[in-house]
């Protein structure tokens, strides 16, 4: 009998933290603001090959659930187009869009409970076939913050 009375109790309890992270996002008057802000990419193709670069988030101001994504997939050198999501609760979710008449991006991104981290699974298809990517957003890191995380570590 403890140890369902334990079981119950640590699931009352990881029930309140996790239902307390995500009142973060949505307490908020726009959960959008959460996520509004410049984000460093590392992202991994089916191969394994990494990449870097950074994306910049801002709110649709047409559509109170939806942002924009500047750079995404690193296609701001080759198109002036945005990409959009929806946002609901902390999921982000890209329907099937074709950036600069040639690259089709399907995907869904999920929001750490921090808020500091974007877990995004998706695919682009850029006429050669479809291939899949993750990518994981987070803080952008200066060079004077890697000095002093250097620094640190002496």
């Amino acid at each position: 009998m403890k140890k369902i009375g334990i079981i119950l109790m640590s699931m009352f309890l990881t029930a309140v933290v996790f239902q307390s992270c995500l009142d973060d996002i949505t307490d908020l008057d726009d959960p959008r603001d959460a996520i509004v802000k410049e984000w460093q990419i590392t992202e991994i193709d089916s191969y394994g090959a990494e990449r870097f670069y950074k994306v910049t988030i801002s709110k649709d101001p047409l559509e109170k659930t939806k942002v924009i994504f500047d750079n995404f997939h690193e296609l701001g050198s080759v198109t002036t187009d945005k990409l959009n999501a929806t946002l609901a609760g902390t999921t982000l979710t890209i329907s099937s869009q074709v950036l600069d008449g040639e690259y089709t991006i399907v995907g869904l991104g999920f929001i750490s409970d921090d808020l500091k981290r974007i877990d995004f699974d998706y695919t682009v298809n850029d006429g050669g076939g479809e291939e899949g990517f993750n990518a994981e957003f987070g803080p952008v890191v200066t060079a004077k913050k890697k000095l002093t995380v250097a620094s640190l570590s002496k």
